[in-house]
C-alpha cells in the first residue's frame, strides 16, 4: 500500500515512457538487420529510417547516429512528407498520424511500415508493435511484406507474437 502513490508519480511515468521509446528505437534498428529489400530499393548507398510527423522518440534516436546496416549508413528522416514516403526503407508511423492511411498509401511498395497502433497489421501495415504483458513484442503481416517484395527472415518470423499470412 505504501508503494501505490509512487506508482502514479509523474516521474515514474516519464521514466517508463522514455525506456519504452528506447526499446522501440532498438526494435526499429534491429528490424533492418532481418529484412531484405528488393534490389531496386537497395541500390542506394544507404538505408533510410523515416518517422511520421507526430513521432517523438526524443534523444533515443541519437543512439542510431553513425550506425550502419549491412555495411551501409543509416539515415533518419523525421516528419516525412507524403510525397517522400517511397524514399524510405522503413517508416515508423505514430498512432496520431492515422497509420492505416500510410499503409494504404504504401501498398505494394518495398517500404516496411511499423506502428504501435492496435490492429495495425490488419489495416495493411507490415509490422505492429504490441504490448505483451509488460514487454514489447511485435506481429507481422507477411502478405504486406510479400506484396512489396521485401523478405523477412525466418529468425524474425520466429520471434513474432503473431503472423498474418494472408490468403
Amino acid at each position: 500500500m505504501l508503494l501505490l502513490p509512487l506508482l502514479f508519480s509523474s516521474h515514474l511515468c516519464q521514466a517508463e515512457a522514455a525506456s519504452e521509446a528506447a526499446v522501440k528505437v532498438a526494435f526499429l534498428y534491429n528490424f533492418f538487420k532481418f529484412i531484405e529489400w528488393p534490389e531496386s530499393a537497395t541500390a542506394q548507398n544507404r538505408y533510410t529510417l523515416c518517422l511520421s510527423s507526430h513521432t517523438d522518440f526524443g534523444d533515443h534516436l541519437l543512439m542510431l547516429e553513425g550506425k550502419t546496416v549491412n555495411g551501409k549508413p543509416l539515415d533518419i528522416v523525421r516528419n516525412i512528407s507524403a510525397k517522400d514516403l517511397k524514399s524510405c526503407h522503413l517508416i515508423f508511423i505514430d498512432t496520431a498520424d492515422n497509420p492505416g492511411d500510410y499503409a494504404r498509401e504504401l501498398k505494394g511498395s518495398p517500404v516496411v511500415s511499423v506502428s504501435d497502433k492496435s490492429g495495425f497489421i490488419n489495416q495493411g501495415g507490415t509490422i505492429g508493435l504490441i504490448q505483451d504483458g509488460n514487454r514489447l513484442s511485435f506481429e507481422i503481416n507477411l502478405e504486406t511484406a510479400n506484396a512489396g517484395n521485401t523478405r523477412i527472415s525466418a529468425q524474425l518470423l520466429k520471434l513474432a507474437k503473431n503472423i498474418l499470412a494472408g490468403k
